[in-house]
């Protein structure tokens, strides 16, 4: 690994003190109990590692609550597939969760890829597989990769019995979820989202031998068989307080998920080992802080796709929405040869600038900006709350090229150790683990300490300017956006003079953070989602400002389709601009020209 250095000259007497704090002793620890614990959702030993700690929390002196939901979650047990008119012994099965549990029979085509997937870019304006017919009584044999979310349904909304992937893995396939329901749960109203068909995962030398047999002059017939267990479950949910010296509601959240696909260390045993060793060094120092630090640890992440920081949400979202500065979610930090923050990380735009410089001031190492994937425990968003962290540091690209990975969603993109049973303690680095904890533990303090919250709200709108300038483009005359762009120029101009007004002194620093606090519940759910503050948009890829996203279809569009997203988009365009203009009316007449 390639050391970066801390520069010591950048950071405050606390910051000093609380990088030098940070150890490796009590991570590495967590680490070594977790890698044998298999901590599926709902199971014993899930249950384990929640015992492990609450005990090192009350070992600690860190207070907490412990809580003990009944969540919707699908384990996953077993997959079978046997060739009717071949012989075929195949690698490593495995179906995903929200799969049904069944048995089917038919014919298999062959239907191409399944396209982007949750943390791709996918600039196709089509939905997935929109050239594939009829496949009724049939089943579906796809390319997918990291088999996209929205593949399933749209794959049996064409009359597919069964679906399966075929991944990028040579040996054993990635464990994973079918629904996009964020949460596991689904509203009344959407229970008709969770799939009814079967999904096995194949290999990569399996789905080719599959694909010749389909794509051939006689064909394939095959069965397929799943069993899974997909019911309310209780797992427990921990949340530690380190409360403040000053007399405050405000507080960050930071959080991670415990539960694992097997042992899961680097996805994401590192994370709570990140998390117990912050409480740990935070705690020793909390009558330094000015803002409350709130750690949870989720369960229902990889079975009950962000079950347990769902329930949260729900169960808590008021005190969220009144006082919740920021959410940091802490996720396969300390894969072993991770040294950089360059295409794996994301924030919102109006925390670059405090991420960059942490990244900047504890390790000078590369790091890039991404925007928020609609993935992982980003179960905040629609609330309205900045988000600073999701994953963690990377491999850098070209070792990972260098060792044939295939692009994966966390373990600092080591696909040989993502959703399979070898992501083993071999996997994290120690060195690695102490170096995110510490740009972790300085972006925290940098936002818990801030005389003025550190987000910077003009590049924000600057962001939201630029993806709705490229659809306005790719409208051309189909739709005029200039009425938001405009409004967003008028904002952008306002909240760079309330900003330096902010910082220069003119405002109280408790009005000006109440003021930056509630334009993030605007302007984080502009950029970021679509349904309403208190629901939780679907688990599928997003572009920036979802509302007027789909003024990128246009191109395809015409006829009375074209008539029907006008219509679509005035509406959405009327929404945001209003938005906008509850934004402005935030900002202080006197320091807002």
């Amino acid at each position: 690994m390639s050391q970066h250095a801390v520069n010591s000259d950048a950071l405050s007497d606390l910051e000093s003190d609380v990088v030098d704090s940070v150890s490796v002793e009590e991570p590495w620890e967590l680490l070594e109990e977790f890698a044998d614990l298999n901590r599926v959702s709902g199971s014993a030993e899930e249950k384990q590692a929640a015992d492990y700690i609450t005990q090192r929390l009350d070992a600690l002196g860190v207070s907490y609550d412990r809580h003990e939901p009944e969540l919707y979650i699908s384990q996953p047990h077993s997959a079978e597939i046997t060739v009717l008119n071949k012989s075929f012994e195949p690698g490593p099965l495995k179906t995903v969760s929200f799969s049904a549990s069944t048995t089917v029979s038919g014919p298999v085509e062959y239907v191409g890829s399944a396209g982007g997937d949750l943390l791709d870019d996918n600039d196709d304006p089509h939905e997935p597989y929109h050239d594939v017919g009829d496949l009724t009584g049939k089943i579906a044999l796809t390319a997918a990769g990291s088999l996209s979310i929205r593949a399933t349904s749209v794959l049996a909304d064409k009359g597919a019995i069964g679906v399966i992937a075929i991944h990028k893995h040579d040996r054993e396939p990635h464990n994973g979820i079918a629904t996009s329901i964020w949460g596991g749960a689904p509203r009344y109203d959407e229970r008709d989202k969770i799939p009814d068909v079967p999904i096995i995962n194949v290999n990569k030398p399996d789905g080719k031998r599959l694909r010749e047999w389909a794509e051939s002059t006689e064909g394939l017939d095959l069965e397929m068989s799943t069993d899974l267990t997909t019911d309310w479950m209780e797992c427990p949910v921990v949340v530690a307080e380190v409360e403040a010296d000053a007399e405050t509601d405000d507080f960050v959240l930071l959080h991670g998920h415990y539960d694992s696909w097997y042992v899961g260390i680097t996805d994401n045993a590192t994370g709570d080992a990140g998390l117990l060793e912050t409480a740990r060094v935070f705690e020793s120092v909390a009558d330094r802080l000015d803002r409350n630090l709130r750690i949870a640890w989720w369960p229902g992440h990889s079975t009950g796709r962000y079950a347990g920081s769902t329930w949260y949400a729900d169960e808590f979202a008021l005190d969220i929405e009144e006082n919740c500065v920021a959410q940091v979610n802490m996720d396969s930090p300390g894969a072993k040869d991770a040294t950089e923050y360059t295409d794996m990380s994301c924030w919102c735009p109006e925390a670059h600038d405090l991420v960059g410089s942490a990244i900047d001031d504890v390790t000078g190492a590369p790091y890039g900006e991404n925007f928020p994937f609609r993935a992982g425990d980003y179960s905040f968003d629609n609330i309205g709350v900045t988000g600073l962290f999701m994953l963690s540091s990377n491999i850098p690209t070209e070792e990972r090229e260098r060792r044939g990975y295939h692009g994966v969603g966390g373990c600092g993109g080591n696909s040989d150790a993502w959703h399979v049973s070898t992501d083993t303690l071999d996997k994290a680095g120690k060195e690695e683990l102490v170096q995110d904890i510490r740009v972790y533990a300085v972006s925290l303090l940098r936002v818990l300490n801030a005389d003025v919250l550190p987000f910077d709200h003009a590049r924000n709108v600057r962001a939201i300017a630029d993806a709705v300038g490229d659809y306005d483009e790719e409208a051309g005359e189909s739709f005029d956006l200039s009425p938001t762009l405009e409004e967003l120029e008028t904002l952008e101009a306002e909240l760079s003079s309330f900003q330096r007004a902010a910082h220069d002194g003119a405002l109280e620093p408790s009005e000006a953070n109440e003021i930056i606090t509630r334009l993030s519940r605007i302007l984080t759910r502009l950029n970021l989602v679509q349904d309403g503050q208190f629901d939780q948009d679907p688990a599928v890829g997003r572009d920036p400002v979802p509302r007027l996203a789909p003024a990128k279809k246009f191109p395809i569009l015409d006829g009375d389709e074209e008539r029907f997203m006008r219509v679509q988009l005035t509406r959405e365009q009327n929404t945001v601009i209003k938005e906008l203009r509850r934004a402005r009316s935030l900002l202080p007449e006197n320091v807002s020209a």
